[in-house]
């Protein structure tokens, strides 16, 4: 059976314009970080991949419970702020820039299944 391909580096859902920001995700081995390309040295949040995967499946479903253990989100109108748990680090993006990331998760381009074990 052929191995899962591993992703490497920051990529940004194939549904994001190329010139405007957006949710970047790097998947590592022990989970996953997030940035915002708008934001020059933007501070990244990172998830276990525990954490990586239970967030996935809340953005996947629609339904941010907040119970992931690595951030909170909230929306204000056209603002989705993703907030660190454990630092002060915090990310805003708009509804087009969170409409290409969900829709990149539901293809699965940013699935635990292609974080190492």
């Amino acid at each position: 059976m052929p191995s899962t391909p591993r992703r490497t580096g920051w990529h940004k859902s194939s549904h994001s314009d190329q010139g405007n920001g957006c949710v970047e995700v790097r998947l590592t081995d022990t989970g996953a970080e997030i940035r915002d390309t708008k934001i020059a040295d933007s501070p990244a949040i990172t998830f276990t991949r525990a954490q990586w995967t239970r967030w996935i499946d809340e953005v996947t479903a629609g339904r941010l419970t907040n119970d992931n253990g690595a951030v909170e989100v909230s929306t204000t109108p056209n603002a989705w702020t993703v907030r660190a748990r454990d630092t002060t680090t915090t990310l805003t993006f708009t509804d087009h820039e969170w409409a290409a990331f969900r829709a990149g998760v539901a293809d699965g381009e940013f699935s635990a299944d292609l974080v190492a074990p």
